[in-house]
């Protein structure tokens, strides 16, 4: 779901807008367990509301007996448990209606677009599914246009978490030999891969500031891959533990060519003036070289931790990593001599080699 365009959250999970037949509610707001098609007794079902303080287990909305509005609903969590009975109270959980839908009606991968495998299955979660559903049926969308459209209830930080994953598949299950999701380069649009026509993939930004945060989040991919402590990265990168997964996550969808800008590091001006003398500078390399100087220009403020994509899933993220660029571009001057910038940059790839090191 968009941040910018709240719903109710009971009826996001309901086809057609539908409420739901034969569930009603007292004036209370609290459905019996005849209405709600619950197989549990009054006294089971108070229980269960007290253990769980009327609040749904999976989005954590509330009921009306503690302020909110959700409609609150017995669910078993096994129909036929091991060792206990079926009613038991370590059997039971409690749901909103529209999470208690969404978990008896979510998509499995027989409800793919695309073949999804076995190892597939162990990195993905029912919402991909949702989300290959809704690319396979709409065409390539903005990320906040895709949670919106999604019968379950996700954040746009969460649905562009499991993009990733998407994008990234056959860099995650070693048995996948290609990519099922893809990134426009050109418009920021999610897309199935033949829906796309500028791949993201192997991309090399022309904004400095995502160019850093490519290479920062191969190096983190890199150093995971390889065995890196995670908290050597974090220690080194200064950053959290859950930024470390999400940049390898991210790593794996983009693949940056690390290798480009990582032969023996940052060249120095005497080396660059040699290679030009012998004149055994490709375009190419000419060309890696202007954005990688490129970068050098940015203070440390701007080490790349956010996407910059577009107007339609901004966030605060893309507001601060804005500014960053504008008072950034202020205090660089036109030719990129600014020292102190050099130094800050010089700190950041001397961090990231720290982390091979360790290897």
């Amino acid at each position: 779901m968009a941040e910018s365009e709240p719903r109710n959250h009971d009826e996001a999970s309901r086809p057609n807008g539908s409420s739901g037949a034969n569930t009603e509610s007292d004036e209370s707001g609290v459905t019996s367990p005849r209405e709600c098609h619950e197989t549990v007794d009054p006294e089971t079902r108070d229980d269960v509301l007290t253990e769980y303080r009327h609040r749904c287990q999976a989005c954590g909305r509330r009921g009306p007996q503690k302020g909110g509005l959700a409609t609150l609903h017995v669910h078993h969590i096994e129909r036929d448990p091991d060792g206990m009975d079926e009613h038991d109270l370590e059997n039971l959980t409690l749901l909103c209606r529209s999470c208690h839908s969404w978990f008896h009606q979510q998509s499995t991968p027989d409800d793919s677009p695309v073949e999804i495998t076995e190892e597939d299955q162990s990195v993905l979660l029912p919402q991909d599914i949702e989300i290959l559903r809704y690319l396979a049926e709409n065409g390539p969308a903005r990320t906040g246009d895709i949670a919106a459209g999604l019968p379950s209830d996700h954040s746009v930080s969460a649905v562009r978490e499991r993009l990733w994953v998407l994008m990234g598949l056959d860099n995650l299950v070693e048995t996948r030999d290609r990519q099922i999701v893809d990134k426009d380069i050109e418009t920021g649009e999610w897309g199935l891969t033949e829906q796309i026509e500028n791949s993201a993939r192997g991309h090399i930004p022309d904004d400095p500031q995502l160019l850093l945060q490519r290479m920062e989040d191969e190096q983190v991919r890199q150093a995971l891959d390889r065995g890196c402590d995670r908290s050597d990265i974090i220690d080194v990168l200064g950053i959290s533990r859950r930024t470390t997964f999400n940049k390898r996550k991210r790593a794996c969808a983009y693949d940056f060519p690390l290798s480009a800008f990582n032969r023996g590091g940052r060249p120095t001006d005497a080396e660059r003036s040699e290679r030009n003398t012998a004149g055994t500078d490709t375009a190419t390399e000419d060309d890696e070289q202007q954005r990688l100087d490129a970068v050098a220009d940015q203070s440390a403020e701007s080490l790349g931790r956010t996407e910059t994509w577009g107007t339609t899933e901004t966030t605060h993220e893309t507001s601060s990593s804005n500014g960053s660029v504008e008072s950034t571009d202020q205090a660089v001057n036109e030719n990129g001599a600014d020292d102190d910038l050099r130094v800050h940059l010089q700190q950041a790839i001397d961090a990231l080699q720290e982390v091979n090191a360790a290897l």
